[in-house]
C-alpha cells in the first residue's frame, strides 16, 4: 500500500527513490544492476540529540551515511578489536556538549563543573559518581561498524563507544618476605608508616608532587602531605632517646626539635586554611547532642561535619597529633637530660625559636576524645568505612596506654569497641551492595 507508513516492504534504497524494489534478497536486483548500494531491508532506528542551544528542537532528521563499499552476498566477518578501538579513539576525541571548567576539582569530590560552551552558558555542578547507573544512558555515539551490516558487526555498531577490558586484580610485587601482607598494608601505607613509626616511600616527591602536576589537591591531600612527614620524625626520635645522654645527642635532638617546629607550622597552616575553607557564617563542624544514650558517659556531646571529605579530614588531623604532639615532648625532655660527658654539667641554653612550653604538647586525652567525638559523623557521611581504621586504633592505642599506668580510659575503650561493631556493620552494607551488582571498568586515570 502506497503511502502508508510500514506497508513498504522493499529495500531502502529503491525506497527513497520512490521506485518499485525487485525485493530480492540479501541484496535488491534493481540496486545491483543500476550500480547503486543497496542499504537493505532492515529499519534502524534514529537517534535525535537535542542541544541545550535548540532546547531539544530539531529541523529534520539526520541524514543517512551510505557506505562506500560494495555489497557482498557473502556473510561479513566479525568486526577486529583493531577496528573497534579506532573507531572509539575517533568518537570519544570529537567534541563534547558539555565542557569541564576550570580550575579542576580533587580526586575526592564527587561533583564537576560543566557548562555547554560559549558566553554567558549556564554553568552547573554534575555527579560523576553513583551506583546503579545504566551504561545505556551514559554513551550518546554509536561506534561505527565499518560499513559491514549483519553479524557481529551489527552489533558493534548498537554498543557504546566504551570499551571495556578484561578484569584483573592488580598483583602486588613482593619486596620482602613479610611486606604487603595483604592489599591493605599498601592501600594504607600512610597510617601503618605512621603507628609502626618507620619512614614511608609515600613522602617521595614522586608520590606527593608528580602525580598532582596537572591535577588540584584537595585540603585532604594537603594535610596527608604534611603527614607522610610524621613517621620519619618518629623513627628518628626513638633512635636518638635510646643513645647514651652525651652533648653529641643533645644536638641531634635539637636539630629534630628544630625539624619538628617546622612541621609544626605547616600543620597550623593548613589548620587556618581548613576553617577559612568553610562557607561564609558556618563551620567545618559543631558540637551537637548524642543521640544514644550510652554515648553521654565518656563524651559530653559529639561533632557533626559539614560533609563527609571534612569529617575525614579532621579526624586525620586529630589522628596525627597525637604521636607528633608525643614526640615533641619527648624531645624536649631529653635535650634537658643531664649528659655524661660534660663536667660540670652544662645547662643547654636554646635559642628562642626552640623555647617552648612543653604543657602545650600535654593535649593526648583532648585529641583522642576529639577522634572518638567525630567518628559517628565521618562513619555515617562516608561510603569507604576503612578509611576511619587509622584514626581509631590511634585512639584506642592511646586509652589503652593510659589504661595500663592509671587504670583510667575504660569507658572509652568500651566506646571504641561499639564504634568497632558499627564500622564493621557499615563496612558488611556496603560490600553487600557492590556484589550485588556487575562492575565493568569504564575509563583508567
Amino acid at each position: 500500500m502506497v503511502g502508508v507508513p510500514g506497508k513498504y516492504k522493499g529495500c531502502e534504497t529503491c525506497r527513497r527513490r520512490r521506485v518499485k524494489c525487485s525485493n530480492e534478497r540479501p541484496f535488491c536486483q534493481n540496486c545491483i544492476s543500476s550500480g547503486r548500494t543497496c542499504e537493505g531491508y532492515e529499519r534502524e532506528r534514529v537517534f535525535i540529540t537535542g542541544t541545550p542551544e535548540n532546547k531539544g528542537r530539531v529541523a529534520s532528521h539526520p541524514k543517512k551515511t551510505t557506505p562506500s563499499r560494495k555489497p557482498k552476498a557473502s556473510p561479513s566477518p566479525s568486526i577486529k578489536a583493531d577496528d573497534l578501538e579506532s573507531g572509539s579513539s575517533s568518537i570519544m576525541s570529537s567534541p563534547q556538549i558539555f565542557q569541564p571548567l576550570g580550575p579542576l576539582t580533587s580526586a575526592w569530590d564527587d561533583y564537576i563543573r560543566l557548562s555547554s560552551g560559549g558566553p554567558g552558558a549556564t554553568e552547573f555542578p554534575a555527579l560523576i559518581t553513583a551506583l546503579q547507573t545504566n551504561l545505556q544512558n551514559v554513551a550518546r555515539h554509536e561506534v561505527p561498524a565499518g560499513g559491514e551490516s549483519g553479524g557481529d558487526g551489527a552489533i558493534a555498531g548498537s554498543l557504546s563507544a566504551l570499551h571495556f577490558p578484561p578484569y584483573a586484580a592488580a598483583e602486588l610485587r613482593l619486596v620482602a618476605d613479610d611486606a604487603f601482607e595483604s592489599y591493605c598494608a599498601f592501600l594504607f601505607e600512610m597510617s601503618v608508616a605512621l603507628l609502626s613509626r618507620h619512614d614511608t616511600f609515600l613522602r617521595m616527591p614522586e608520590w606527593t608532587t608528580i602525580p598532582w602536576e596537572q591535577h588540584p589537591k584537595s585540603p585532604l591531600d594537603e594535610l596527608f602531605d604534611i603527614v607522610l612527614q610524621l613517621p620519619a620524625l618518629l623513627e628518628q626520635m626513638d633512635r636518638i632517646v635510646h643513645l647514651q645522654a652525651t652533648l653529641a645527642r643533645r644536638t641531634q635532638a635539637q636539630e629534630l626539635l628544630h625539624h619538628c617546629l617546622i612541621v609544626e607550622a605547616q600543620f597550623r597552616h593548613w589548620l587556618q586554611g581548613a576553617y577559612r575553607g568553610a562557607e561564609e557564617n558556618s563551620f567545618p563542624y559543631w558540637a551537637e547532642e548524642l543521640r544514644s544514650p550510652g554515648g553521654a558517659i565518656p563524651f559530653a556531646n559529639a561533632y557533626a561535619f559539614k560533609d563527609g571529605l571534612t569529617g575525614l579530614m579532621f579526624v586525620y588531623y586529630w589522628m596525627a597529633m597525637i604521636p607528633f604532639h608525643q614526640c615533641i615532648e619527648t624531645i624536649h625532655m631529653a635535650i634537658f637530660e643531664p649528659v655524661v660527658d660534660a663536667y660540670p654539667q652544662v645547662w643547654p641554653e636554646l635559642p628562642s625559636s626552640l623555647q617552648i612550653d612543653p604543657a602545650h604538647y600535654q593535649d593526648g586525652r583532648e585529641l583522642a576524645a576529639n577522634i572518638c567525638r567525630g567518628l559517628d559523623s565521618a562513619l555515617e557521611s562516608t561510603v569507604q568505612p576503612d578509611m576511619l581504621l587509622g584514626p581509631m586504633t590511634v585512639a584506642m592505642s592511646f586509652y589503652r596506654d593510659i589504661n595500663v599506668t592509671s587504670q583510667d580510659g575504660v569507658l572509652e575503650i568500651l566506646w571504641l569497641d561499639g564504634f568497632k561493631k558499627r564500622l564493621w556493620a557499615k563496612a558488611q552494607a556496603v560490600t553487600s551492595v557492590l556484589q550485588a551488582h556487575t562492575w565493568s571498568e569504564v575509563a583508567k586515570f
